[in-house]
């Protein structure tokens, strides 16, 4: 590897062309729903790749998988992901993952969403943290190595997918079902720059429909109001939630999570989330839904998770007498690698040599969709990814990330691969 000095060099004087890329793919606006533009995004990028001697394929998801596996009327347009592969005549072999699509802008932004805005040493817009900031650092990675003729001791394998934020069936998903993950490893820069992320929780979303029976609010006693019978559900599951979190995976928490929570080990989370019921308010609600997400730990399965809950169901049914129907939509699963891995070890190597401090192996609460794919592929992985979780704001209002972090993923990037 050429000298640190010469590589900072190369790095710092490359912060314009860094910042022109990021800007140029928050530009396309990818969120989903309905994740209408992923094939202008995709061919904006093959020409780049292709210019540094990658082999590109323009992968679109068959639109009968997507309506079946992702189940949802809002999205529209083609599901296009991109896979761009270079042979360095290396031993072993890396597949480097992150998506392009991102979450909707949503409200209070004080700047642009999709026009990039640098304002004190951060880049604003949607997206720069999650995580087109890891797209434009790796596109700058292979900037760099050009310049200081630096190749790869991997052969690369470079999957940038859509319709992550979905949460059911992404193109990473596809392309695993595919075969086309071949690599010895995985690096996922999905996710935030406080540790190496080994281990995520899985998601099941729920819905529990509380029946009741309709009358003239006049007359409550003629009907069943299914809004007050779901309060005592309500109470059920608080109850049940604690004994749910009292539990704790093997896997670390980040440094965050324990400074906010005391924990040291990642657990499984259980939320209410969304709660609908009534017609009119002269009408007693005939039903009422409950709706949420159950985070479930790598030691746990869905399927006992999914029978947990119909059993608690049914002791609620008979303590309260109440008409429940559950349904429940199982989204990514978990995923753990071990970390003492070597690769866990290579990476937590790379990225504290570059951003300057010790990255602890982690685990997260949160679920990706590389859990799906790894259970497919039994690849070891590891997340890390460009922004910073607490001060992004990833997913809200004036997303940004330090350009600093950026230029210190490029870094880690050239260390981990050179």
């Amino acid at each position: 590897m050429q000298e640190k000095g010469e590589l900072g060099k190369s790095i710092e004087g490359k912060e314009k062309e860094l910042l022109d890329y990021l800007t140029e793919l928050v530009r396309i606006p990818t969120f989903v729903p309905p994740g209408e533009n992923y094939g202008k995004i995709v061919d904006w990028l093959i020409p780049v790749f292709e210019d540094f001697g990658f082999e590109c394929e323009r992968i679109e998801m068959p639109e009968d998988v997507y309506e079946e596996r992702q189940k949802s009327a809002e999205l529209s347009g083609e599901r296009v992901n991109l896979l761009a592969t270079k042979d360095f005549g290396a031993r072993e072999s890396v597949d480097i993952y992150t998506h392009l699509d991102v979450v909707p802008a949503g409200e209070g932004w004080s700047t642009p969403p999709f026009e990039p805005v640098i304002r004190d040493g951060k880049i604003y817009g949607r997206g720069v943290a999650d995580s087109k900031g890891s797209v434009a650092s790796l596109l700058t990675t292979l900037s760099v190595m050009r310049e200081l003729n630096l190749e790869s001791k991997y052969n690369l394998r470079v999957a940038l997918t859509t319709d992550e934020e979905i949460g059911l069936y992404s193109g990473l998903c596809f392309l695993a079902d595919e075969g086309l993950l071949q690599g010895d490893y995985l690096l996922c820069m999905d996710g935030d720059n406080e540790g190496i992320c080994v281990a995520t929780n899985g998601v099941m979303n729920w819905e529990i429909k509380v029946g009741g029976k309709s009358c003239h609010s006049s007359a409550p006693f003629l009907g069943v109001n299914a809004i007050e019978k779901a309060e005592l559900v309500m109470r059920e599951l608080n109850e049940w939630k604690r004994e749910v979190e009292s539990r704790e995976s093997k896997a670390p928490c980040s440094p965050y999570m324990t400074e906010a929570t005391g924990q040291k080990h990642t657990k499984p989370v259980f939320n209410v989330t969304m709660i609908n019921g009534g017609v009119k308010e002269n009408i007693i609600p005939p039903s009422c839904t409950l709706r949420g997400d159950r985070r479930y730990i790598p030691e746990e399965t869905v399927e006992e998770v999914i029978t947990e809950f119909e059993d608690f169901l049914q002791r609620v049914k008979r303590k309260h007498g109440i008409e429940l129907e559950l349904h429940c939509e199982p989204g990514f699963p978990p995923m753990f690698t071990h970390p003492d891995d070597k690769w866990v070890r290579r990476v937590q190597a790379a990225a504290s040599d570059a951003f300057g401090a010790s990255k602890s192996v982690i685990g997260v609460q949160g679920g990706l969709d590389v859990g799906y794919a790894v259970q497919r592929t039994k690849q070891p992985v590891c997340a890390f990814g460009v922004g910073n979780w607490i001060e992004s704001n990833a997913h809200g209002a004036d997303e940004n990330v330090r350009i600093r972090d950026l230029k210190d993923y490029v870094r880690f990037l050239v260390r981990l691969l050179t």
